[in-house]
């Protein structure tokens, strides 16, 4: 089911990797890039987005060298139909970490998340 479930939100941020994002880096070009990718997808309706926003944001300026950072809301107009073709885990906001161009992940529980110190701790287990 897990694998599954990645599995959907991979191929979910693929076809809408040109949607707007807040960086200058897309999923594609995260992906095709050596650096290990942070994936953020969230809504605006969903509950602490803009607090882990925050958080997400803060982990860029501090890892933004050794990691690419794709921001995805999927709660705009552009993903309505995604989200109605794909399962969306309901949990939202989280975030995604990929290594070796997609070949390893790490889902991160908002929980984590949305915590500075539980999200910079993964970010450097996930990069040895």
């Amino acid at each position: 089911m897990k694998k599954v479930f990645l599995l959907s939100i991979f191929l979910l941020t693929i076809l809408f990797s040109d949607a707007p994002k807040t960086n200058a880096v897309t999923f594609d070009e995260a992906m095709s890039q050596s650096k290990p990718v942070a994936l953020f997808l969230y809504a605006d309706w969903a509950d602490n987005a803009q607090s882990m926003l925050g958080v997400f944001n803060q982990m860029e300026q501090q890892y933004g060298n050794s990691y690419n950072f794709v921001k995805i809301n999927i709660g705009n107009k552009e993903a309505k139909s995604f989200n109605q073709k794909f399962y969306i885990y309901p949990n939202l906001p989280y975030v995604l970490l990929f290594r070796d161009r997609g070949r390893i992940s790490r889902f991160i529980q908002k929980d984590c998340a949305a915590n500075s110190s539980c999200l910079k701790e993964k970010l450097d287990l996930f990069n040895i």
